[in-house]
Parts: C-alpha cells; structure tokens; sequence
C-alpha cells in the first residue's frame, strides 16, 4: 500500500499569515483539489525560527484572527492555534508531534509550503524527520527558478527517501509584504484579501506606522472627546495622511496633527479664556465672541504644555486649522482641508471640495472660503483677521506664479 493509499488526507498549511491574501487561499484550495486532500489546517506561526516579524506586523492574536475570518467560508479548511498558543519558538518537527497527538494514526500529512522553501530543507531543525512524516508540497510562485528546485526536490528524495513535490499553481503574485505597505500608505487592499480580513484590519489599525506619539495621544482623547469628535478625529488624521501622501509630505506628522486637532475643540468657554489669556492669544472680535474658535491656537498649546510635543510644524499645523494664517506651511493647509472634507462631512459642495483638493491645494483652500461665506453670512458670523490675511497671501502668491 503507498502513501497515497492511506487513511484521511489532510493538508498542513503553516506562516505567519501577517495578513492572510487570497495568494495564500488559492495554493490551499488547488492543493486540497489536487491531491484530494479532506481538510486544509492553517496553522500561523507564533515565533518562527528562520524569519524575523515585520516591525509593522500583527501580533499573534490578530494574525490567527485573520486567518479564522478568511477560511470560516470553506468547509474544507480550518485554523489551528497550536503554534500560536506555544512558548519559544516554533519548530515544524514539534507541531507535527502534537498535531499527530491529535489526528487518526493512519491520516496522512501534506505540508503545504512556498516552493522556495524546498530550498532551506535542510536548514530546518530535523528535517529528515519532518519529511519522513509528511508529503512536502512546495506552490510554485511567478518567477520560481523550476529547475534548481526539482533538482532539490529528487536529490531530497533519493538521499533520505523523502516524498517532496513541486506544486505548479495559477499565477496570482500577491503578497503581504506589499499589502503591508498598501495600507500604511494608504492604498487600496481590495480584492487581494478576504473583505472580513480587510474590515478585522482597518478596525483594529493593524499595519500603519505613526509618529511615537500617536498611540498615547489616540488613547487620551479617546477617553476625553464625545463619541462623534473621536470619530471625526481619526477620520481627519486619515484624510490628512492621504493629502500629505499625495503632496509628498510628511505622512505620519500630518496623521497625527490630523489626529490632535481637535483636542480641545470640547474645552468650556472658561477653560478656553484661561488658555487664550495664558498664552496671549489674538483676541480678533469673533475670538471675542466665540472662544471656542481659538480651540486650534489652544490646543497646540495644550500638546505642548501637556504632552511635551515640540515639533513646531504639527503645532503649527493644529494652531491654524480653524481660521488660517498668512504663513501656513503646506502641512497646516493639509490638515485645514483633512478637517473640512474628511468623509463624516456631508455639506453641499463637499465632494467638489475633495476633488480639488487632491489637484491643487492652495485653489482648494480657496474654494472652502467660498463655501463658508455662505454660512457666514446667513449666520452674522465674523470672518477672523488671520483668515483675511491667509487669503491674501494665496491669491498674490498664485498672481506672482502666473506672472513668471
């Protein structure tokens, strides 16, 4: 009786799944169909021994929640915890020892790996025994050297009387390294991965590098901001990465002053008059009238004050937020806008509005002026000093570039 003539077939599908794409789900699938396998067991590495995990990475936890949501549609596959779960290091030679703890003596073992992993055999601890155990699979991926791993493959076979096996499948070149990078610059990721791994992602803001300070500051005003400000806060932060993306700025600064802008957006009228006497802010007549408009000079205070940031361009950037300033740096007027069109925002025009700013951000600033005089008008509200002074200095800088 051969190896193919035994008992249940399952396959072994390990790595980290650091996310799960759609790459890996088509090798699992055409593997299970190919060798009439009954089960596909994806098992994410807990802390592997050959690979360093990516300093954007998920952990663990998350890595094994991706990979339940991606399988939890197909009968014929499920997730096992069993290295996860492990202390130390994970070896395959120790989860094929538990797992057979657990399966019918007779079930004969597929591990399923990337083609490229034939190769480093024989770097593998044991790895005589780990292939006198299983049927080794190696999936084929765009641009694999065939020759020089079928050459591998039969010497492994003949040396050690190893069953090793080049697996051809359908071209699919998606990878997580670069969905990684996809979502930390804000690019799409749909289509490469299952939707409730996308939604389990952008929920948890797995894989998006920030400025040092955006975790704590995330935190505080998370517990200090009404429901409805935290959401338009990170909704703005989001908005501002992607403009700052787009003008080849500073991403992470530009999410967290996005993030901070409204940090004091919630003080009391009495609280923001001991703020703007503190610091001797301009008391233009609408500052006079309303406070509260000063909450972006405030709040640039307060990060300091409280927080210890220092950097001038974020501060500045939450400083002018509200009304402008003739010297804004191109991070400020990135946030300006990220606040005024981020998606909760649902004014008339505003997809005009979002449109304009991603082709011309100065001519974009313009237009919310025009937008809000509207408003302005219809509610007798006046225009602060700073934001007259911020126009002025758009239009003659714009009328000195027509004339070069």
């Amino acid at each position: 009786m051969t190896n193919d003539q035994l008992g249940k077939r399952v396959g072994l599908m390990g790595g980290n799944f650091d996310p799960i794409h759609y790459g890996h789900l088509l090798v699992a699938e055409q593997a299970r169909e190919t060798y009439h396998l009954d089960e596909v067991i994806f098992i994410p590495t807990g802390v592997p021994p050959h690979k360093t995990v990516s300093t954007v990475g998920a952990d663990k936890q998350s890595r094994y929640e991706m990979t339940r949501l991606a399988v939890e549609s197909n009968p014929g596959f499920s997730v096992s915890d069993i290295e996860i779960t492990r202390k130390g290091r994970s070896y395959t030679i120790d989860t094929l020892g538990a797992l057979k703890k657990e399966l019918a003596e007779d079930t004969q073992l597929y591990f399923i790996s990337g083609a490229d992993a034939i190769m480093k055999l024989d770097e593998w601890k044991d790895y005589e025994s780990v292939l006198k155990q299983v049927i080794f699979v190696g999936a084929t991926r765009p641009g694999t050297d065939t020759a020089a791993l079928a050459e591998k493959a039969r010497q492994l076979n003949h040396t050690i009387g190893a069953d090793v096996r080049i697996f051809y499948i359908s071209e699919l070149d998606i990878s997580s390294t670069d969905i990684r990078n996809r979502i930390n610059e804000e690019r799409t990721i749909r289509y490469l991965l299952p939707e409730p791994v996308a939604a389990y992602i952008e929920s948890e803001g797995l894989y998006k590098a920030h400025y040092p300070m955006y975790d704590k500051l995330n935190t505080y005003l998370k517990a200090h901001l009404s429901p409805g400000r935290y959401r338009h806060s990170l909704a703005t932060a989001q908005t501002a990465k992607k403009l700052a993306i787009r003008y080849g700025e500073d991403a992470q600064k530009a999410e967290f002053a996005g993030l901070c802008h409204d940090i004091a957006k919630e003080f009391k009228d009495k609280e923001s008059e001991k703020w703007i006497e503190k610091y001797h802010i301009f008391r233009d007549p609408c500052v006079e009238e309303n406070p509260n408009i000063a909450h972006g000079e405030i709040g640039a205070e307060f990060l300091r004050e409280t927080f210890g940031i220092e950097d001038d361009s974020i501060l500045d950037a939450i400083r002018w937020h509200t009304y402008g300033h003739k010297e804004m740096t191109l991070l400020s007027k990135i946030v300006y806008l990220a606040d005024a069109m981020e998606p909760n925002r649902k004014y008339g025009d505003v997809d005009r509005l979002r449109k304009m700013a991603y082709i011309d951000i100065d001519d974009a600033v313009l237009l919310f002026f025009n937008l809000c005089t509207l408003y302005l008008t219809k509610t007798d509200t006046r225009t602060h000093q700073y934001t007259h002074e911020m126009l002025r200095s758009i239009y003659e800088t714009k009328k000195k570039r027509e004339s070069e």
